[in-house]
């Protein structure tokens, strides 16, 4: 759990407001100009000045003061305000029993001071003086979102003292206190205001894990103008202590970060594994542009040892596991009609149930493209060598790959005035090198599409009619299935399915012989802020051909897809897709989710996922790789009262009739404060357990081992509004990923 003191930034902002009274450079001031004055009785003395009593008013082009009693010098611009004073603007209100005022020079001096502002920020403070310099000194401030009357919490500083050049705040003797109760002191902080930059303390991290207390204090170096460093020194009381560092830059050429964290001699791990060596994660994006048609990326990223991310990483809401650290570099030159890539793709793998995950050596990439009206040429080339560090021992497969794939594509689009005609030609090549061995194909391809737009306006609502027809011809296919490096078959939908072949990737293309009859129907109305779409599709193939789920089925068409989309009235959406099977009468897949969100703190989601069987072999012995794909997800957010917000989230697996995650709770809030209790039950992979027993994870995963792992936690949190949390934010305990 995170609690992260936000107190500077509330009385930063309360220095602000005061600021924005007339601490700008006199050169950028505009100038105060008085435009009307009332008061119950005015009259002179003997030195001209302007004596005015009784509900007093004066207002001007930037300001607006009031009070019981007045002395005015307007040849000087000098102003002395007695009693109930009141001073207005646009972003705040002043309330003081007198003040001193040089509206020539826009110098204040003000005793007893209270200031409001728009976002109910309220501040007190017993002198309040803005020089002539720009300069604006406090002494003795309280600041508070909560109401003036009963504050939960309370910001109590000595002195605050704002200098105009170099843009600086320096802030003494800071105490927090919730009701009377003090909670933290600091004796002093200097800091810069706005987007000035300055070397000092960062706000300080704690943090209560299953570490044990875990306290970080980040010291920024303000280096350059286009460079800075953060070093953070940070313990954690079951494990030790460390230091990270984060770096930035940036010049005409070049930007990028460097992250390192470390930890040295780690008490727990030495304790679990018998080593005690230094501990690290490091990682670097760097980002240049030598030229206006050249530049490169670079994501580095490294750790000492797998289990880092579980035992020290920053998600302290039970994510705490990584897959792999990417290792990635590409240089790219290019201009409107050429682009050139060279890469290289890298993975640090931390999960022990990835196999076959492919490293690339340096790979070659050529897009061109040239257009004439309505004819277009293209081509795409790409030489990659890949290598395979661990061999998956239930299929055959090769330690090093050479992969040489070309496409080029010849294409005519006529944009009629209801329809659109396309043509595209081109040829696929595909050569495989491993070992002694050598495979390659090359296949021409034809694709012909034509669309008709029928469309329909009725005052505000507007409808369309889209039929679509395709034929796809490619002369011959490519299928060994010992080199897939990144090939998959994809799900149809009514986009994928008027696609040449089912794959994704540069390993494999299919025989074919279609054509790929759509039907569109799309209607909006814009006074009620709805939209309705429903689209059918199917593929006849001109010659009978294997199923790719299921080789020994032969067909002569398609399953049947069908996708539907309604927003009704803004707030609520419903989207649903269904592959139906004529063959074998059944559903190969269905997915449903509707949404409806009237607020941040109002909203109902369902998500639901079926597939019958996964068209790609899986070579990983899972317990459940043969069972179906049956999922559901509901998350609710809802108010009962304006302070009570309830909130849950449900995960189940229908084929094993688990639960995969339930998390429940609720949260009181009020003007000032936060709080809540939340409790989730969840299930993982668990990455370690299984070294106790086996000798491999392949090993653990044959012999019929389920790496999955119960998890239970209760979370308290608590805000105090303005300055820090204790705890998650719902937005982010509620969002998944896992049917997304």
């Amino acid at each position: 759990m995170v609690f992260r003191r936000k107190f500077l930034l509330v009385a930063l902002s309360f220095v602000v407001l005061l600021i924005s009274m007339g601490t700008i450079h006199s050169s950028e001031r505009e100038e105060i100009k008085i435009k009307t004055i009332e008061a119950e009785t005015i009259s002179n003395d003997k030195d001209g000045n302007l004596i005015l009593k009784g509900n007093v008013i004066i207002n001007t082009n930037l300001l607006s003061f009031s009070s019981s009693s007045a002395l005015l010098n307007e040849s000087e611009g000098l102003l002395e305000l007695v009693g109930d004073v009141e001073v207005l603007s646009d972003n705040f209100e002043v309330n003081s029993s007198e003040m001193e005022a040089n509206l020539n020079l826009q110098t204040f001096l003000a005793k007893s001071t209270e200031i409001n502002d728009k976002n109910s920020n309220f501040g007190s403070t017993e002198e309040l003086v803005i020089k002539t310099s720009g300069d604006v000194e406090l002494i003795n401030t309280s600041v508070t979102s909560c109401s003036k009357e009963d504050p939960a919490w309370t910001i109590l500083t000595r002195s605050i003292t704002y200098l105009d050049e170099p843009k600086n705040v320096v802030i003494k003797g800071i105490k927090l206190k919730i009701k009377e109760i003090p909670i933290f002191y600091f004796p002093y902080v200097r800091t810069a205001l706005g987007n000035e930059r300055m070397s000092g303390f960062l706000t300080p991290g704690l943090n209560q894990t299953r570490n044990g207390v875990d306290i970080s204090l980040p010291y920024y170096f303000n280096l350059a103008e286009n460079y800075d460093l953060v070093l953070t020194p940070r313990y954690f009381s079951s494990r030790g202590s460390g230091l990270a560092s984060n770096f930035r830059y940036l010049n005409t050429k070049f930007t990028g970060e460097i992250n390192v964290s470390g930890l040295s001699g780690d008490k727990r791990y030495k304790k679990e594994t018998g080593k005690g060596d230094s501990r690290w994660n490091a990682s670097w994006q760097n980002e240049a542009v030598f030229s206006k048609n050249l530049y490169s990326n670079i994501n580095f990223q490294s750790t000492s040892d797998e289990y880092f991310f579980r035992d020290i990483g920053n998600d302290q809401f039970g994510e705490t596991r990584t897959s792999y650290l990417p290792r990635k570099f590409s240089l790219t030159w290019k201009n409107p009609f050429l682009k050139i890539n060279l890469g290289i793709n890298r993975y640090q793998i931390l999960n022990p149930f990835f196999f076959e995950e492919y490293k690339s050596k340096p790979n070659l990439t050529i897009q061109t493209y040239l257009s004439r009206k309505d004819l277009s040429f293209s081509i795409f080339a790409s030489k990659s060598k890949f290598e395979l560090d661990q061999i998956n021992p239930i299929r055959s497969s090769y330690e090093e790959v050479d992969r040489l794939f070309l496409s080029p594509t010849i294409t005519f689009r006529k944009n009629l005035p209801s329809s659109t005609f396309l043509f595209s030609t081109g040829a696929t090549y595909i050569k495989h090198n491993f070992n002694s061995l050598q495979e390659s194909k090359s296949s021409p391809w034809v694709e012909m599409k034509y669309s008709v737009f029928l469309d329909k306006v009725n005052k505000n609502q507007v409808s369309s009619l889209i039929p679509v027809i395709k034929y796809v011809f490619v002369e011959d296919s490519y299928k060994n299935q010992t080199n897939l490096i990144d090939s998959r078959i994809i799900s149809l939908d009514y986009s994928t399915i008027f696609q040449r072949g089912r794959f994704v990737g540069l390993d494999r293309f299919s025989e074919n012989n279609k054509i790929v009859v759509g039907l569109e129907r799309v209607s909006s109305a814009l006074d009620r802020d709805s939209f309705n779409s429903v689209s059918i599709g199917k593929a006849f193939y001109l010659e009978d051909r294997t199923y790719y789920e299921d080789s020994s089925v032969i067909r002569d068409s398609s399953p049947l897809v069908a996708e539907f989309k309604t927003k009704l009235r803004g707030n609520i959406w419903s989207k649903s897709l269904f592959e139906w099977d004529d063959e074998s009468k059944k559903l190969n897949l269905a997915s449903f989710g509707f949404s409806y969100q009237k607020n941040d703190h109002k909203r109902i989601e369902f998500r639901s996922i079926y597939r019958r069987q996964d068209p790609n072999k899986t070579y990983i012995p899972w317990v459940d790789k043969d069972m179906k794909t049956n999922h559901s997800e509901l998350i609710t957010q809802w108010p009962v009262s304006k302070s009570i917000n309830l909130f849950a989230r449900w995960q189940k697996d229908h084929e094993s009739n688990k639960s995969n995650d339930i998390l429940f709770g609720f949260e009181y809030s009020n003007c000032c404060l936060k709080w809540g209790l939340m409790n989730r039950k969840w299930i993982e992979e668990d990455y370690f357990s299984w070294k106790n027993n086996y000798t491999s994870s392949f090993q653990a995963l044959s012999q019929g081992l389920d790496p999955s792992i119960e998890r239970s936690k209760t979370y308290v949190f608590f805000e105090l509004k303005n300055i820090g949390r204790l705890g998650k934010e719902i937005s982010k305990a509620l969002s998944s990923t896992k049917l997304e």
